[in-house]
């Protein structure tokens, strides 16, 4: 087991550190990935062994002024069969002008190995990207081909490996294949290029005494032209019930998050707070997300436990 978990992490670094042609960070940026796995990878469907219903808010950079970027996420996912599961994803991420809107289905195949499940996923739906163009008094010239309103919808394909037990995962993902670009015929540049992302992340989960644990986790992300970004978390739980942790990402922020379970509703809630470290600091009161959980069984027989990602 040892060594089949040393080739898996580095096959996920591998992965993690190669992409095709792109320009810059574009998908949502999640500082609680690790409790809402499947808007990352199509693969996580069926981990809970339950129907399993999550929402997620983000709001960045408040007190910036009234076109803050926000993310609102909401996923759901059960296992159909022993070794068949089924999810959905909606994303709605708006930054400025823009807004793109996200809505896939998702297929997890899962083999049993070793002392958890080898899953592989799989991923399609479409984006809705909008463009609204300024009013006549926030430009100098409304006529400009660059000031433009539209929408357009766009096919996605993503796809997913994932290895994980009750107290260890590790994973690598891209949530599209798809390239696509959206022209003004008058415009010299495209208004928008969508470019693959790659992620790759681990995380184990420590007993430290009785009522204590520690869960480490690292993501990596990479789209080329942009820096590879990697978050570091530390979240120590304390009686299977209440935690908190610290997490670093690099070139974007410093996180506190805390999170409560209440095991006898199967009931999770998540809060993080991000403090960014760029150019930004000083000129906005930082960033917030919250997640919301809830897993219930399929059938009677279902035992449901404690949950650690």
């Amino acid at each position: 087991m040892k060594k089949f978990t040393t080739t898996l992490f580095k096959i996920a670094l591998l992965l993690g550190l190669c992409a095709s042609n792109g320009f810059a960070q574009q998908d949502p940026m999640y500082t609680q990935y690790m409790f809402n796995g499947l808007v990352i990878n199509p693969a996580y469907a069926g981990i809970h062994e339950s129907i399993s219903l999550t929402a997620g808010t983000r709001i960045q950079w408040t007190g910036s002024g009234s076109e803050k970027p926000f993310t609102n996420t909401f996923s759901v996912h059960s296992p159909i069969q022993e070794r068949l599961a089924l999810g959905a994803t909606f994303i709605d991420d708006q930054i400025g002008r823009t807004n793109r809107d996200r809505l896939n289905l998702n297929l997890a195949y899962r083999i049993p190995m070793g002392l958890g499940k080898l899953a592989f996923g799989l991923s399609g739906g479409f984006m809705a990207y909008n463009l609204s163009a300024y009013s006549a008094t926030e430009v100098g010239d409304p006529n400009d081909p660059l000031n433009a309103s539209f929408t357009t919808t766009e096919p996605e394909i993503g796809a997913g490996v994932m290895y994980y037990t009750d107290v260890f995962f590790l994973g690598v993902s891209t949530n599209n294949f798809l390239s696509s670009q959206v022209d003004n015929n008058e415009a010299a540049m495209p208004f928008f290029q969508t470019e693959q992302h790659f992620m790759a992340y681990a995380g184990y989960v420590f007993n430290l005494n009785e009522n204590v644990k520690l869960k480490p986790n690292v993501l990596l992300k990479y789209v080329d032209g942009a820096p590879i970004q990697m978050d570091i978390n530390a979240n120590a739980l304390f009686y299977d019930r209440f935690g908190v942790g610290v997490s670093y990402r690099s070139l974007d922020a410093l996180s506190i998050i805390g999170e409560l379970q209440f095991p006898d509703t199967f009931f999770r809630l998540g809060y993080s707070y991000d403090l960014v470290h760029t150019d930004l600091f000083g000129q906005q009161f930082g960033t917030h997300e919250i997640t919301l959980n809830y897993r219930f069984g399929i059938r009677k027989n279902v035992l449901l436990t404690p949950r650690y990602f």
